[in-house]
């Protein structure tokens, strides 16, 4: 089996990867800048990685070319930001709808065609699709609740293909900046959620195996955040 997945060098993207290694499929990903770290994870599963720009069509047009027979898509890359909507610029919204719509719309619209029969895409949204956040991140939250209603739309589209579509909405991964408890977002966050820790990035990577594999589930976004939007 084939699995692409777009932005392998985060956090989560690595995690992601690793875990479809350990499910026997052949990975392989993109990576925006970080070569290095893209270099690292090839060396350690003997995976592909390709440097694209997902907001640019020729450049995902030049991976799809390269590209075929695919049995999972996994969409990672995202951008998050912060800022009053009075004063953020529209230079830094134009960054997050084109990475984080445009991005996904144009990898989505050029793999339909690359992929098999009985396939699965998973996109990767966030709790902030359904609650706002820590504040000032309306234009970000927004762009996360576009993953959720795209993948309804896009599951009953591409049903006929037999290709499912679902996603994930994690809540505050565990990351090294949140090691300080002083963190005010970390704080937030275990102050709401259920159970009193962040998400683990293989908790989120474990769940996309699962979509992957569960041929009985489509169109449908799974939270997996500690509980914070019941907290």
């Amino acid at each position: 089996m084939k699995a692409l997945v777009i932005g392998g060098t985060s956090n989560l993207g690595k995690s992601i990867v690793g875990d479809l290694i350990k499910d026997n499929y052949e990975v392989i990903f993109t990576y925006s800048n970080n070569k290095t770290a893209a270099n690292l994870l090839d060396e350690k599963y003997d995976t592909t990685s390709y440097k694209v720009d997902i907001r640019d069509e020729a450049d995902v047009i030049s991976l799809f070319n390269h590209i075929s027979g695919i049995d999972l898509l996994v969409i990672v890359s995202g951008l998050f930001s912060v800022s009053p909507q009075s004063e953020l610029e529209i230079t830094d919204f134009d960054k997050v709808i084109d990475l984080n719509i445009k991005g996904t719309f144009l990898v989505i619209k050029h793999a339909i065609n690359k992929m098999k029969e009985s396939s699965s895409i998973v996109l990767v949204s966030s709790t902030n699709a359904f609650h706002p956040g820590f504040g000032n991140t309306a234009h970000y939250d927004a762009s996360k609740g576009f993953i959720v209603s795209y993948t309804k739309s896009l599951a009953s589209e591409l049903a006929p293909k037999k290709i499912r579509v679902n996603s994930v909405a994690p809540g505050l991964i565990e990351a090294e900046y949140l090691h300080n408890k002083d963190n005010p977002v970390l704080n937030m966050f275990l102050e709401r959620a259920l159970i009193k820790e962040t998400v683990k990035a293989h908790d989120v990577s474990s769940t996309v195996s699962f979509l992957a594999n569960n041929k009985a589930i489509d169109g449908q976004t799974i939270i997996i955040d500690c509980g914070y939007l019941n907290g």
